[in-house]
């Protein structure tokens, strides 16, 4: 039940948020959307800055379930890139809403100092040099920076990601995962 309740928040939390902004997001708006009292939700939450943080923090979390169960698939480095940019990109292009507050609301951990919000978003970038890491190590991409790389393999996903949600265009979605891979086809042996 308590699962359900977070659950219902934070769906409810990510439409208002794309909606109106995390500054012009009320609690009660969310309670609202998600058809609860607002005392529930302060129940879970403490405050809607907690509530970002936690959205941010499920979809980390989902990441890294997506990177493990890849991992099992013993792809090939390229192939194994390739298959997280396009689950990602589908992710985004099934709940636009949710790429528009991972996008933008980002900007409020730099903003607010909310280091839950930063960790988060390095912990990916992180598991993406680990990736980097594992190919050069496997003989599968030359020898370069792999924490440089993770940067820009990142900055690429949410340049694209932040165009194609806010102007909309989301059909870049579709093309983003080949055209990223394209761009750093230099690096696989």
């Amino acid at each position: 039940m308590a699962q359900e309740t977070k659950a219902r928040i934070r769906k409810a939390a990510i439409e208002v948020i794309a909606e109106e902004g995390f500054f012009n997001t009320r609690m009660q708006d969310i309670a609202d959307r998600a058809q609860l009292a607002v005392g529930t939700i302060y129940n879970y939450f403490s405050s809607k800055d907690e509530v970002l943080s936690y959205i941010f923090k499920y979809e980390i979390q989902r990441r890294m379930k997506s990177i493990s169960e890849l991992k099992e698939q013993k792809l090939s480095t390229r192939r194994f890139l390739k298959k997280f940019l396009d689950r990602h990109f589908l992710t985004l292009r099934e709940n636009p809403n949710l790429g528009r507050v991972l996008v933008r609301e980002k900007e409020f951990s730099r903003a607010k100092d909310n280091n839950e919000i930063k960790e988060n978003m390095n912990s990916l970038i992180k598991m993406l040099e680990d990736i980097f890491v594992e190919g050069i190590n496997k003989a599968e991409i030359k020898d370069i920076n792999a924490h440089l790389m993770a940067v820009y393999f990142f900055g690429s996903m949410q340049g694209i990601i932040e165009f194609a949600l806010t102007e909309p265009e989301i059909e870049m979605l579709v093309d983003g995962p080949d055209f990223i891979i394209k761009r750093i086809e230099h690096i696989f042996k």
